[in-house]
């Protein structure tokens, strides 16, 4: 059995810049309760590694972040990398919640274009997943921002409006191209702003790239948009045998051959160690006398 690691993979800068600032958070504030606003990044390995730091998380998907911060007493408050609404920032503000903000520096790009739009009076599509934390921040903090996930759901305005069109950071670009080129069929006057961040653009264009595999592994958390779409894409782009698991913990070994060549990737918000882990064991198995799925380590997941 062949095995190829696919680079990039894992972490992307927001992400380490997120989850170091969590720590660093925690570690200077020895006596004070901090807690992060939702899941710091969508990998529930990643929660829990954090909780060995004291850090807690708040995060309910029947309830929006504004809703969630009433929870909140006191101490410190983080807000995710995918970014938070004006409207959380002001009550948390007022609430005097000593607040550490995690966005990503391509979401806070993201929102001061639609910002420079919203003043320029121009009518925004913003293409993204609904009830993800990003698209979320983006619908609370901004009036007048039609929410597209599929060509339905682009509006018929009258006239000839400005339209000023942008997206989710984290989507897949085939699942955005099609959207833009219907608006610019419908709206041939929009402005198109493809924000795709580098990260989650390289991670595609990589499983996009990969000849010799006939297998892929994807390593990742299914809550993470950027990780199921390494899964959708390598689908479409004719992998016989793709495999979305969340770590070596839900590897089925029964799926390996010996004349299998399986190619590894892994989300932005994937540990390294999640990877390395998968690929250590690939690279060794034994199809004679298989080992034991190893386990995660929690305790040193997050060490530098």
């Amino acid at each position: 059995m062949e095995v190829i690691p696919i680079a990039p993979r894992g972490f992307c800068k927001g992400v380490y810049q997120a989850i170091r600032l969590a720590k660093q958070t925690a570690k200077e504030n020895p006596n004070v309760k901090v807690t992060v606003l939702g899941q710091i990044v969508h990998n529930r390995y990643v929660v829990e590694a954090l909780n060995k730091y004291d850090i807690q998380t708040l995060d309910d998907p029947k309830f929006s972040r504004f809703e969630l911060l009433s929870q909140i007493d006191d101490g410190i408050v983080i807000f995710t990398a995918h970014g938070i609404s004006k409207i959380v920032r002001e009550e948390a503000a007022r609430r005097n919640l000593i607040i550490k903000d995690a966005t990503c520096e391509d979401v806070l790009s993201t929102q001061a274009l639609i910002e420079s739009a919203r003043l320029a009076n121009q009518t925004i599509f913003y293409i993204g997943k609904f009830g993800h934390p990003e698209s979320n921040a983006i619908m609370e903090s901004f009036q007048q921002v039609y929410l597209i996930e599929k060509i339905e759901d682009i509006p018929s305005l009258p006239g000839q409006p400005e339209i000023f069109v942008t997206n989710q950071t984290t989507i897949s670009k085939n699942d955005i191209e099609h959207i833009i080129d219907a608006i610019i069929k419908q709206y041939p006057q929009a402005l198109i702003a493809r924000e795709i961040c580098a990260a989650t653009r390289l991670r595609q264009e990589a499983v996009e790239k990969i000849k010799l595999a006939d297998s892929l592994v994807v390593v990742g958390d299914p809550a993470s948009n950027n990780t199921r779409m390494l899964a959708k894409i390598a689908a479409e782009h004719g992998i016989r045998h793709v495999v979305l698991i969340e770590s070596i913990e839900q590897l089925d070994t029964t799926i390996l051959s010996s004349d299998m060549r399986v190619a590894v990737t892994a989300g932005a918000s994937t540990p390294q160690k999640l990877t390395q882990q998968v690929i250590d064991y690939l690279k060794s198995y034994d199809f004679e006398h298989p080992a034991e799925l190893p386990r995660v380590d929690i305790d040193t997941l997050l060490d530098e």
